[in-house]
Parts: structure tokens; sequence; C-alpha cells
């Protein structure tokens, strides 16, 4: 179980050795048919998952002492769901399921479970009840970010494809190193498995050529994507210093021959150091108090001031707004300024980050202000909608949607841009700003970039990345890292630069966003039934 947990480690970043993932779980399978006594099993389990999430996100403790207390409680949770994974296929395993469907339906059901508990299920959207949070980090597909004609399956079972086939190699593997025939009422050889296995890796394959297989994209608007290197310390307590480092990335952003002036240049998240004030739509700026009127009028008064750069820009910001009940809010946002200074749409960040945007259960347990970076109380309220921003370039139309930070470990964020709405039509292409200068140069910035590459695949859209201190750049639709500020991904971190470039615009379609999270689903419904199964098997004949 240790060395399952180690290899799974190394298919991940810093080492990014992603061909290890095929043979990572096949040792932890082993725990499956074990005679050892069940307790032994699970702790060794247990200690399977601590082998790998303990050095996977140890980057967590560098944002803040704080976050140690995050680091621990989300490997704990990780390794328990783990046990309890194991558990699940041990006991699927003695009512004559075979392993070759179990493991893959419990691998990719749990991520699922994962990146959504307790309560960002998309289901409880009309329950009231949605708040969107989980760990969408660490998935078996994500290892395989760089073999583009195996990942290009994304676009119709979204990365959890990519796992499942993963897992089903695996199972393949162990069942062949042991040699051992299914110990159930139908014996499964491992043959059989191996001929599953190796029609869906031809499938994958022949199906990943031939969605790579497209004439040249069309050439979209230029962009310039300001990658700051600002350190977290700075940002929340050296204004100046922000804004000096802001001006002079936009300055070399803007000051270029006309051949390379973007249509568009983007800020990275919380990069713009002024709040961003306005009002709630449909509410009578009359009725604000006078410093909010104030704090609005400079607000205009900076966009006004943006306006001057000629070019269109998306402000990371914090968006203030006032409601009919005269409660102000506070939202993670990007703003969008027009080429003449008018103030565009805003789009807030809808899927939050416990304790780095606010306190979970902070009316009910206080204390839990003590496991966040800040002093102050900065908690955001939750987006609630997909903005569509409206662009104009070289005679042109384009819309994009914004996906801030973390929103891109979520599947469900991109996906809600590419179905037709009253908020607009399916998005032209998506921009992702993002602050990961928490975490100083660690593996999160390439880990970050990896499982970007997924959502662009997932849509079929192009991705432009903006980042503070991470790796900013273009990812096409086919998932391909076109543009980065270095020649390698290491070289293209903590450094101060302006990304400049031409957004790669498909039109394709892609079944993902329409069907959803169909595996995952049927993954539960077969572990449902494979309890119901096992219940009926147990129960004595009448």
């Amino acid at each position: 179980a240790i060395g399952s947990g180690l290899l799974q480690y190394a298919s991940f970043f810093p080492l990014n050795l992603g061909f290890l993932a095929w043979v990572a779980l096949a040792p932890l399978l082993c725990l499956t048919r074990t005679y050892a006594r069940p307790r032994h099993v699970y702790l060794a389990a247990f200690v399977g998952g601590l082998a790998f999430y303990l050095p996977a996100i140890q980057w967590m403790r560098v944002a803040h002492t704080a976050m140690y207390a995050t680091w621990m409680f989300l490997t704990l949770y990780c390794s328990i769901l783990l046990v309890i994974g194991i558990w699940l296929v041990r006991k699927f395993d003695r009512n004559g399921i075979p392993l070759s469907l179990s493991v893959p339906c419990v691998w990719v059901a749990f991520e699922y479970f994962r990146v959504h508990f307790p309560t960002g299920f998309p289901w409880l959207e009309s329950t009231g009840i949605l708040h969107r949070i989980g760990f969408g980090w660490y998935y078996l597909g994500y290892t395989q970010h760089d073999y583009l004609p195996l990942i290009q399956i994304a676009d119709i079972a979204g990365v959890y494809g990519v796992s499942f086939l993963i897992a089903l190699v695996n199972t393949v593997v162990y069942l062949w190193f042991t040699r051992c025939n299914c110990d159930c009422t139908v014996p499964i050889r491992p043959w059989l498995a191996t001929a599953a296995a190796a029609s869906q890796i031809v499938a994958t394959i022949v199906y990943g050529y031939s969605r790579l297989d497209h004439p040249p994209f069309e050439q979209g608007p230029r962009v310039a994507m300001l990658q700051s290197n600002l350190a977290q310390s700075v940002k929340m307590g050296q204004g100046d210093v922000v804004v000096k480092h802001m001006d002079e990335l936009l300055g070399k952003a803007i000051f270029v021959p006309p051949a390379e002036f973007p249509d568009l240049v983007i800020w990275p998240e919380t990069t713009c150091d002024a709040d961003y004030y306005e009002m709630a739509p449909g509410v009578d700026p009359n009725r604000a108090p006078t410093v909010w009127r104030e704090n609005m009028a400079y607000s205009e008064k900076l966009a006004q001031f943006m306006g001057r750069s000629r070019t269109n820009q998306l402000l990371g910001l914090n968006g203030m707004e006032l409601d009919a009940d005269g409660k102000s809010w506070k939202y993670n946002s990007a703003k969008f300024i027009n080429r003449d200074g008018t103030p565009g749409p805003r789009y807030d960040k809808m899927h939050l980050v416990p304790f780095g945007e606010y306190v979970p259960l902070r009316s009910t347990l206080p204390w839990m202000r003590h496991f966040t970076p800040y002093t102050h109380d900065y908690s955001c309220k939750p987006g609630e909608h997909w903005t569509r921003f409206p662009l104009k370039a070289r005679d042109k139309n384009y819309n994009f949607g914004c996906i801030i930070c973390y929103e891109d470990t979520d599947p469900v964020i991109a996906r809600g841009y590419m179905r037709p709405s009253p908020e607009g039509p399916p998005v032209d292409f998506f921009v992702n700003i993002s602050n990961d200068g928490w975490f100083d140069g660690t593996e999160e910035h390439e880990q970050h970039l990896a499982i970007c590459r997924f959502r662009a695949i997932e849509c079929r859209r192009s991705i432009v990345r903006a980042v503070n201190m991470g790796i900013s750049g273009i990812i096409d639709s086919d998932g391909r890292v076109v543009l980065i500020p270095g020649s390698t991904w290491e070289e293209s971190k903590k450094k101060a630069v302006v990304v400049n470039g031409l957004v790669p615009i498909d039109q394709r379609d892609s079944l993902y966003p329409r069907l959803g999270d169909w595996l995952p689903i049927a993954c539960w419904l077969v572990l449902i039934v494979g309890l119901v199964y096992g219940r009926f098997l147990r129960r004595p004949p009448a």
C-alpha cells in the first residue's frame, strides 16, 4: 500500500511521471484478496493514502501557517475515502462482482464525490442548498495531461473517462501479477479483463487521433496576459508595491508595435488593488449611503482611467455590491472595462475556497477563523451567474467566460458556459485568472496548469490564463499548451512578464457539456446496485 501511494505521488508533479499511473494502483489492490485481518487491511490502506496525499498536497502549507491544518485535514479525509473504497471493492468481490468492474467504478465514483462533497453536487441546485465546495485535485486522469491522444476522450466523459481507463488497466495488471482467478460465483479470468481494457485503450487512442486531425484553428482576438510576481504577503500588506508592479506590466502590454496591440488585457485574480463598488441590478443609486456613492464615483474614475489604455481590460479585483436592503456584499470578481473607459459586465466567483475566501460555519463555530490566513473578516459571497463578456476584435464579435482560480478544478463551472441560457450563447473561449502567489513556486503551479488542460478539451474551447506567480499562457481546445512565458513550465513561473498571443477559436461541438457527469453517476448506480445485490445474497432462503 505504501508503494502504491509513492507510485501515485511520482505520477504527478513535481516528478510528472504520468506513465507510472498505469501500474500505481496494482500494489494497493493486493489488499482486496488478502487473508490478513480486516483491521490490518484497512490500516494498510489508510497508511497507503497517507504515503500519497501527505507529500502530494504539502504545497498547501506554504501559503500560511494556518494552512498546515488544512493540509492535515485533507490528507486524512482523502485517506479515509481510500479506506472506504477498498472496503467496497472487497465487499463486491465477495459478492461475485468482478474487480475489472468494481475497481474503476469505485475509483471514479469517489473522485466525483470528492469534488462535490458535501453540498456541491449539481443536482442540489433545485433544492436551494447548493454551495459549491470540494477538492478536485489529484484525479488519476490528470496524470495523463501530456498524452494528448489519450485524453481527447474527455470531451465525451470528462476527466473521469481517463481515470476509469487507468483504474481498469491497473486492475488487469494486478490480476496478471497475482495470476489468480476471481474467487466468486462466476469466475472472470484475467484475459477477459485484458481484452476489455485493450479494446477500450484502442478505441480511446483511435478517437483521440480522429479529434486531433482537424484544420488549423481560426486565429481569434489578441490578448495580453499580465503575469505578476507578487508574494501573498506583498499583496496583503503593500498596496503601493502592488500598484506600481501592475502599472509597469500594463505599460509593457500596451506600449507595443501596432501588430501586437492587444484586443484585451487580462489581469490576474485580485491584482487590481482598488475595490469596485456597484449597486445591485434594479437598485436606485440615490438610496445608497453617501460613502458608498463616493466609492462608486471613485470606481467610475478607475474605469475611465483604464480607458486611457485604448483597449479592453479584464480586472481581477474585489467586487462590492449594495443590495436593495442596504446590505453590502463582497465578491471575488472579474470586471470588464471597455476600451472607451465605460464599465462592462462583472463575473463573481461561484466556487469559493474554504478558509481562503470564507470561514465555514462562521456564525456557529466562530473559533474556525483561527484556521484562516487573515485577521479581519474577509468573507466573500459566491456568485450566481455564468457571465458572458462581449469582445469585438478585428470586426468580429466574440464572447468569453471567466473561471477564477480553482474553479478550473470543478468541471461543472466551465461546462455551464457551454449551455445556451438567458445570459447568452455558448462562449467562444475561456479566461482563467488566478492568484497562485500563495504557493510561492511550488509544484502547485504546474499541477494547476495540467488540470486546466482538461477543461479546454471537455468544452472544446481555448483557455487563456493570467496568473500571479504561476504559469500564464494559452491552451488550445485540444489541450495543447501553445504559449507560455518560458521555454519550460519550470522556467515560466515566478517571473513578471506579459504574455501576448492570439486565441485559437474552435467551433466544434462537445458531448460532455450536454451529457454532464454521466460516467461517475453511472458508477454510483453500479455501486448502489452492487450493495443491494449483496444484501439479497446474504438473505436466508424463505
